[in-house]
Order: C-alpha cells, then sequence, then structure tokens
C-alpha cells in the first residue's frame, strides 16, 4: 500500500509533556505544552518565496495580513503582492520513520528529528547525567533546491500562534525567537538566518526578499535564510519549550528538566549545540526498523510518538523523580490499565520508569478492598487493591482514590479493582524481567503476599468455592459490578466477572507471583496449583465451533480476540514452557489457539477491510491491544503475519484519525475516542526481543 502522507503526529521529548503536532493539510499545528488535550491549530509556515511567488507546504494557509482592525484603509495591505500557493497533499512524498519524519516536494523538503534512546535511572545517576535525554527540545531541517531557478528565494520557517508575544533571542552565536519564554526556534548565526515578525509570512519580507524589519506586535514570526538563484541550501535549527514554575498539584512538583535547565533560552542553546549529534541518534533509531514491513514501521513510529508526546518525568521537591504518563485526550495520570501494556517499550528504554509507577501506585494509590459475592449479603474481606488512574490534567487525586472510578454502575467509569491487582503483580514482573532489580523485590516481599491473597479471595472469599474465574465484585461498586479495561465495550469485554479475558489475565497474574516469590525466596506451594485451577477453567468453557464464549454465565455469543491477549506476558518473560501447546498448560493453550483460529478464519473478529475486531458483537476495536494479539498470534501460534490487516490498521489511523495523533479506539475504521494516545507502544512487540 502507499503510505499516509497527510495525518497528524506528536513530535515530543522523553518525560516533557509537550508536543510540536504537525502533518494534517490544511488543519495548522504547533506546540502543546503542559496539556494534551487537543492538537493546537496555530499557523506553521514552511515554504520559500522568490520575487512575485511563494509556496507553501499544506501546513498553513498563509493570507494577507489582516490590519482592518488597526486600519480601516487596510494599511498595509499594498506590501502583499506575491502569488501565495499551498502544495498539495497529494504531490508530495512523506516518510515516517521512528526518528524522523520528512516531507519532500518538487522543490522543497522539510523534516523533524525526535531522537530518543535509553535514559539513565534519576535515582542512581542524578539529575545532572539525565541533562541530555530529558533536553524539551526537537530538531528540524529545511532544503531548497533553487539550481532550476534563475531567481533568488528566501527560505521561511516560521509560527503563527494566534497571539503576540514574541521576541528575537538574546543569545550571542544564535539567530531565533522565544515567544514568552514558554516555546521557540533558534539556529547557529553561521548560517545566515534571520529573525522575521509580523501580521503574515509575506508581509514581513520585502521586494527583494530581504525582511522587513520585525513588527513584535504580529502574530507570526519565524527564521529564514536567502538561497542564491542557481544554488541549493540546507539549513538546521532547534524548536523547544519550557514550562517553568508547578507541574502538578498533590503532590507538587516541577518538571525534571527544570533541575538542569534553567529555561528556554538555556534549552535552545543546548539543543542547537548538538544538532548533529541529535539527527544521528533519530536516523539511527530509523534503521533499527527496516526489518519491519513497511506498515509496521508507520504503526510504530506513530505510536512512538504517542508515547513521549504524553510522558511526563517530574521532580519533588526533595529532587526524587516522578514519572507519570498521561492517557492522551483524557488526560488521567499514570491509568494502571495502560501501564500494563506500555511496559514492553518502557522496559526496552528505561526500565525504572516502570518501579516509579509501581512505588506510587503503592505508596499513594492502594486501599485494602471487601468483597460483593453474588447471592450473599455480606461483605468479604477482599484484601490489596489499587486505583485505577493517579489523577487528571496534573492533579494527583487524593490518596486511595481515582480520578475515574464511580460507584453504582455497570459499565464505564465503575470500579477496575480485580484487574488492576493483576496489572501490578503482571508489571513487577515485567520490571524484574527487564532490570533484574533484586533489592527492588526484596523491599516488597510482604506485599507479594498480600497480592497473593487478593487475587484467590477475587475467585472467590471460600477456598472450596474457587474455580479459576474472576467470580466477585469489589464494594467499592456500590450496587455497581466490577468492569475491565475494555470499558467502552459490550459486556463481552467490559464485564470483569466471569469474563475470559479476565480469567487468562487472572492466569498470568499467578504466573506472575509465581515469578516474583520465587526469585524473592518465598515458598508458595500453591503457586502452581493456584495457574492451574484458572487453565482447567479455560479448557472447560463454554464453547461452539471451538470458539469460546466471552462470557461464562450468559446466552451472549459473543467471540473475543483478547482471550489469548495476557499469553503475551510468559511469552516475553522467556517462559516458553507456559506457552507451549507441549507445556504445563498445554490443554489451556491449545483450547485458546483452536478459539483464535475459530474467530479469525470465520470472520467473526474481523471487520471488512481484514482489520482485526476485539469482539464480535461490537464495532468498536483498539489498536494498542490488537498489537498485542497480533505477537501472540505469531509468536506463539505460529501464525503469518497478516498484511492485510496491517494496512486496514494504517487507514484506521489515516484517513481515519488523521486530524489526531495515534488514535487507539475505532469505530469501524474511524477514530472516535482514545485520541492523541500513548499505548500504541505496544507495537514494540513487532521487534523481535
Amino acid at each position: 500500500m502507499r503510505l499516509p502522507v497527510d495525518f497528524h503526529t506528536h513530535h515530543g521529548a522523553f518525560g516533557a509533556y509537550g508536543s510540536f503536532t504537525l502533518g494534517n493539510a490544511g488543519a495548522g499545528g504547533g506546540f502543546n505544552i503542559h496539556d494534551g488535550r487537543a492538537p493546537t491549530k496555530g499557523e506553521v509556515h514552511v515554504g520559500f518565496a522568490r520575487p512575485n511567488q511563494a509556496a507553501f507546504l499544506p501546513f498553513s494557509s498563509p493570507s494577507a495580513a489582516d490590519l482592518s482592525a488597526f486600519a480601516g484603509s487596510g494599511a498595509g495591505a499594498e506590501r502583499e503582492t506575491r502569488r501565495v500557493s499551498i502544495v498539495a497533499a497529494d504531490s508530495i512524498e512523506r516518510e515516517l520513520g521512528w526518528g524522523t519524519d520528512t516531507w519532500r516536494s518538487e522543490e522543497l523538503s522539510f523534516a523533524l528529528a525526535t531522537p530518543f534512546g535509553s535514559v539513565p535511572d534519576p535515582r542512581s545517576a542524578g539529575w545532572e547525567a539525565l541533562a541530555p535525554h530529558i533536553l524539551p527540545a526537537i530538531w528540524a531541517e529545511l532544503s531548497l533546491d533553487n539550481s532550476r531557478s534563475d531567481e533568488p528565494a528566501l527560505l521561511v520557517a516560521g509560527l503563527a500562534p494566534k497571539d503576540a508575544g514574541a521576541a528575537p533571542l538574546p543569545l550571542p552565536g544564535l539567530v531565533g525567537v522565544d515567544f514568552q519564554g514558554r516555546f521557540g526556534m533558534a539556529t547557529s548565526s553561521g548560517n545566515g538566518a534571520k529573525v522575521y515578525a509580523g501580521f503574515s509570512p509575506m508581509d514581513c519580507i520585502g521586494p527583494d526578499l530581504a525582511p522587513r524589519p520585525p513588527h513584535w506586535l504580529g502574530t507570526s514570526w519565524g527564521l529564514c535564510w536567502p538561497v542564491p538563484a542557481g544554488k541549493r541550501l540546507s539549513v538546521r535549527f532547534a524548536l523547544g519549550w519550557y514550562h517553568a514554575g508547578p507541574a502538578t498539584a498533590g503532590p507538587s512538583t516541577v518538571y525534571g528538566y527544570t533541575r538542569v535547565w534553567k529555561d528556554l533560552e538555556d534549552v535552545l542553546a543546548a539543543a542547537v549545540g548538538c544538532t548533529e549529534a541529535s539527527w544521528e541518534t533519530a536516523r539511527e533509531r530509523d534503521r533499527e526498523l527496516e526489518t519491519l514491513s513497511p506498515e509496521r514501521r508507520w504503526l510504530l513510529s506513530h505510536a512512538t510518538r504517542g508515547y513521549f508526546g504524553n510522558s511526563q518525568l517530574l521532580s519533588t521537591p526533595a529532587g526524587d523523580p516522578v514519572y507519570v504518563v498521561n492517557e492522551g485526550e483524557y488526560c488521567m495520570m499514570n491509568t494502571l490499565d495502560l501501564s500494563v501494556d506500555q511496559v514492553f517499550f518502557e522496559g526496552r528504554f528505561f526500565p525504572w520508569a516502570t518501579r516509579e509507577v509501581l512505588d506510587l501506585a503503592v505508596d499513594r494509590y492502594s486501599f485494602l478492598d471487601r468483597l460483593k459475592v453474588p447471592g450473599d449479603t455480606i461483605l468479604h474481606e477482599g484484601g490489596v487493591s489499587f486505583c485505577h488512574d493517579m489523577g487528571v490534567r496534573n492533579m494527583f487525586s487524593e490518596a486511595g482514590t481515582s480520578s475515574y472510578e464511580v460507584a453504582d454502575l455497570e459499565g464505564c467509569f465503575s470500579h477496575m479493582a480485580f484487574e488492576q491487582v493483576c496489572n501490578w503483580v503482571v508489571l513487577a514482573a515485567h520490571h524484574l524481567h527487564s532490570s533484574g532489580d533484586g533489592n527492588w523485590l526484596a523491599r516488597n516481599r510482604d506485599l507479594l503476599e498480600s497480592l497473593r491473597t487478593s487475587l484467590e479471595r477475587r475467585e472467590h472469599p471460600d477456598p472450596s468455592l474457587r474455580r479459576g474465574v474472576p467470580g466477585t465484585d469489589s464494594a467499592r461498586c456500590g450496587s455497581g459490578t466490577e468492569i475491565t479495561t475494555y470499558d467502552s465495550l459490550d459486556p463481552s469485554l467490559s464485564q470483569a466477572r466471569g469474563n475470559l479475558y479476565a480469567a487468562v489475565k487472572l492466569w498470568a497474574a499467578y504466573l506472575a507471583l509465581e515469578r516474583l516469590s520465587r526469585a524473592a525466596g518465598i515458598p508458595w506451594e500453591s503457586a502452581a496449583r493456584d495457574a492451574s485451577r484458572v487453565a482447567e477453567a479455560i479448557e472447560a468453557w463454554p464453547r461452539e465451533d471451538d470458539a469460546l464464549s466471552a462470557l461464562l454465565e450468559t446466552r451472549t455469543r459473543s467471540a473475543i480476540l483478547p482471550a489469548v491477549e495476557c499469553l503475551v506476558h510468559p511469552h516475553v518473560w522467556g517462559d516458553r514452557d507456559a506457552v507451549s501447546p507441549r507445556g504445563r498448560f498445554g490443554g489451556m493453550i491449545r483450547t485458546l489457539e483452536a478459539h483464535l483460529d475459530a474467530v479469525l478464519e470465520f470472520g467473526l473478529c474481523r471487520f471488512a477491510d481484514g482489520g482485526w475486531r476485539l469482539s464480535s458483537t461490537s464495532d468498536n476495536s483498539w489498536l494498542s491491544k490488537i498489537f498485542l494479539v497480533q505477537r501472540v498470534a505469531e509468536r506463539v501460534f505460529a501464525r503469518p503475519p497478516d498484511r492485510r490487516a496491517d494496512a486496514a490498521h494504517v487507514s484506521w489511523l489515516s484517513p481515519g484519525s488523521a486530524a489526531w495523533g495515534f488514535t487507539d479506539q475505532i469505530e469501524s475504521g474511524k477514530g472516535i475516542g482514545s485520541r492523541y494516545y500513548p499505548r500504541g507502544v505496544t507495537a514494540i512487540l513487532f521487534l523481535d526481543s
């Protein structure tokens, strides 16, 4: 397939909760800082001017300066003499790599670099060691081939964020613009750059292509470079941002980068100084995806930008790190059922981030639960669980509460206490696998015992009535019932009690506790028995033509892909026996393989375009979860990659969700929610590991 050209994507930096969003034709773009609700709609001007004409990439529509509010006669309009054209999106080639994003037209090319890599642990390395890794900046390269023209030209790169407040950057050796100390751009003074500012890009350029003296009352500003007739020019510059002062409340934090970079000027100077190294790192990331198909390169590259655009590395007043991943347009903080999916990416580059989320969940967002058993009139001891999230929009929730969960509901916004216990122990096992942090495990030895009790009781408080399936509801639900992370789907996936997906997650959690307990030296004789109990329940699960019912006790005929999702965890830990058809849970694995074959081959879990469908009875599908199932299908069950599905999944994002960054929740090929989202980094599982 021809990969998309017309779509927005984040261009951000690790831990900086900011993005320079760009790419959707005619939609504008620009900086989001400390706010991830939606892409900014300011103007982004990237193009060139000649004496009588100008051309810009389709990020904006530069128009004549509107000065009617200042002078009824339209003063200044006589300066707008050039014919301005917008390069058509269908005439542009765009290449999205893991570290770079490049647009090419006939004469003009523009690229952005968003380099990333392993990040040291701030607790052991200290903030100064993190300085080059937490610079809130990205890098741009702009080129014009003027070799076939007998006229000079002027390269232009600038913004019009719909507000005044820009000023020249007062740093020796640099040319740049600082917007209210919040964001800006800069380049070396040695490449011929000049600053422009005014009411529109063309209003800032004289007939001889010399930039007019900047008019800082205007809202359009940027950098420009002269290009002689018959010559080519390529220039690089940096774009950076800064949020000073408090970043969150309750607890109060600041951005970690403020510990090492004092202001925007400091950031831009550092960014210009490491331009070449940053481009090399970005190109290195691009090369790492060369073994993937074009569709999977695109999906992983797009998703990775969504993750970094939502990442937030903070510091307490005492200098302790706090790590947060914000939930896209919803801005919920450290949603635990996203954390358990993002761990595959974090474990590859910064496994300590998982530890920080786990510890904060224990210290502030854990609670002792009580349980409801259907038919009982009393509440039972339930053990430790965790909140769904830790707050919203940079405001931490009160200890022991989330921003999301509400009592007396049976669907969206109800509590997820069962799944969050599973998520914590599975996350802990991943952290141990990726970091080998035995000291951390030792500190949590007593908690592991409590979590084992909590999981067992959530099957049933009476040991003789445990059947390997979640069978209770948290008392926090009130008159309602517990749900799963699949909150916006129908009961085939959203209901926790008696759910096939939840049962397999319980099995993975028992395996996680078995691994953790063994590593911590805890004798747990029932470990194999607990996991085997779940496996036996799944072997005996009701089915039709090998397709297992989504719910244990229901008349619904729903079939679900996520029945196999949680096999990914022991597979990634390297426990091949646990997921082998000939291993200790062989009967369950064979049952799940037959189920996956049935729902895919019979078309129950496919859309008409070939894309994968999470539930046969819902038009909702989440890409991040599909990527998990694809890993299981290909690496556990040896199914060949489904290129038709990959092509469909690309189309769901562009054109299906082109006006946003990575979008997770798709209904019939179009994004309807979970936009500007981080969880798509489950696509890291496309890579060998």
